[in-house]
């Protein structure tokens, strides 16, 4: 199953060809050598698709009139930022190019996403939707796609042999028939998919009646898999967890792992190299707040549930917070008077965060994964929450799947984004991860 729809894909390839394209032809008769050209071209490639992804251009989504100035805002931005990268290589010439590159990036990408639009509404087709299983389930999964208009998706109705349940009907999707209606049912709404929501095991008589009434071409979804395909999350029940295990210990994973372990390793040294200049500056602003110790450790739980030492920049004066105190969980204001002055713009763009390279480096972390919690809070989720544990299979992250969708999710929703990561893992993915992580930080909108 793909992580990212097609849409991503196509936007991205459209984006960057567009942005290097111009890039090229800008600067290939000023820039001092070839190995500059492409400098440049890379810079303003990587930076565009950066901040498009920060301002929401790469998620399922319904176009209006206020996104384009945010498209024209988000290339404004890209720009300008490319420019601060170009100065050491083109020294004043960037500035006036860019601005000519201004235009011409927004002109070509609001053109796509303008043809995208009309595709969508006018002449790609809406899929029909049948749901087998009128009950919690089936409900439950009609709500989601209704919900997400972005989709493209309609359901027409249920199939359900259970009498009572068509009696204590009070949905607003009708029950269409009995699973033995099927072949009339799917051929008279034009069914594109058919999904199975039906909780219990369905006897032979059932399955036979379905496999007779769904003609070929119709694609056949059990609920969980596709609520994790639109939700990208997972929904949380014995039908849906059960499938870890077995990915888990697939042979690609394995070998995922183990590279996996030198990336992480060598992207920790790069980050720590390239932050430098912010981490003394930190160092020095946090000593000088309070004359008191610069770092914060606190005990979480790693890989498997083993405990070990997280290091983060302390932020919070030294006789105001306890070792309990935990701010991935705990929401902390811009005005909490907790917090030094000096360190809400650490805190803003997650600064305190940069001394975990050093956990990554020791093996204990990892670049992506699920953010490791405390001893107790990991105790008492085990104990309360279905397979909680199960998201401590793969190594904790500095980053996660759960933190570039949602910021202040309950355990049972940070669980289902963690689950999701632990069954899709893949390198290409943990880049993507990363880069929209970083999208989100450069913008804020990180708590």
């Amino acid at each position: 199953m793909s992580v990212l729809s097609k849409s991503v894909y196509v936007f991205s390839a459209i984006d960057a060809f567009v942005t290097a394209f111009v890039a090229y032809i800008s600067f290939a008769i000023i820039a001092p050598t070839p190995k500059s050209l492409l400098a440049i071209i890379f810079i303003m490639t990587a930076v565009m698709l950066i901040m498009l992804n920060a301002k929401g251009f790469y998620q399922p989504r319904i176009y209006g009139f206020k996104d384009i100035y945010k498209l024209f805002e988000g290339i404004v931005i890209a720009c300008f930022l490319s420019g601060v990268f170009m100065i050491p290589i083109l020294h004043g010439y960037a500035a006036v190019l860019l601005l000519y590159d201004i235009g011409l990036i927004f002109i070509a990408i609001l053109l796509s996403r303008t043809v995208y639009a009309l595709y969508k509404r006018f002449v790609k087709p809406v899929k029909n939707i049948l749901i087998v299983g009128a009950g919690q389930d089936g409900k439950f999964i009609a709500e989601e796609i209704q919900s997400r208009p972005e989709l493209g998706m309609k359901v027409v109705g249920f199939l359900d042999d259970n009498m009572n349940t068509i009696e204590e009907e009070d949905s607003t999707i009708p029950i269409l028939g009995l699973t033995y209606d099927s072949e009339a049912v799917i051929k008279d709404n034009n069914v594109d998919i058919v999904i199975i929501a039906v909780k219990s095991r369905m006897d032979s008589n059932i399955l036979t009646d379905l496999a007779k009434g769904i003609p070929l071409g119709v694609k056949v979804w059990r609920m969980p898999t596709f609520y994790a395909h639109i939700a990208k999350k997972l929904f949380i029940s014995k039908m849906s967890v059960n499938w870890l295990f077995y990915d888990y210990v697939k042979p690609k994973h394995i070998m995922y792992s183990h590279i996996k372990r030198i990336l992480d390793k060598l992207a920790a040294l790069s980050i720590l190299i390239l932050t430098l200049p912010i981490t003394l500056i930190a160092m020095l602003g946090i000593k000088i707040s309070d004359f008191g110790p610069v770092f914060y450790t606190q005990t979480r739980i790693g890989k498997f549930g083993k405990p070990f030492k997280m290091v983060k920049f302390r932020t919070m004066y030294q006789d105001k917070v306890d070792e309990s105190f935990d701010d991935d969980l705990v929401e902390v204001g811009h005005d909490d008077k907790r917090v030094m002055t000096f360190c809400k713009w650490i805190r803003k763009f997650h600064v305190d965060d940069i001394p975990q390279m050093l956990n990554i480096l020791k093996g204990e972390m990892s670049l992506i994964g699920p953010r490791p919690v405390r001893e107790d809070v990991y105790d008492e989720n085990r104990d309360n929450i279905s397979y909680w544990e199960c998201r401590n299979w793969v190594r904790p992250g500095w980053t996660g799947w759960q933190q570039v969708n949602v910021n202040d999710p309950i355990p049972e929703e940070r669980l289902r984004y963690d689950l999701y990561y632990v069954k899709h893992r893949t390198l290409i993915w943990d880049i993507v991860i990363f880069f929209q992580y970083l999208a989100k930080l450069l913008s804020g909108k990180c708590r």
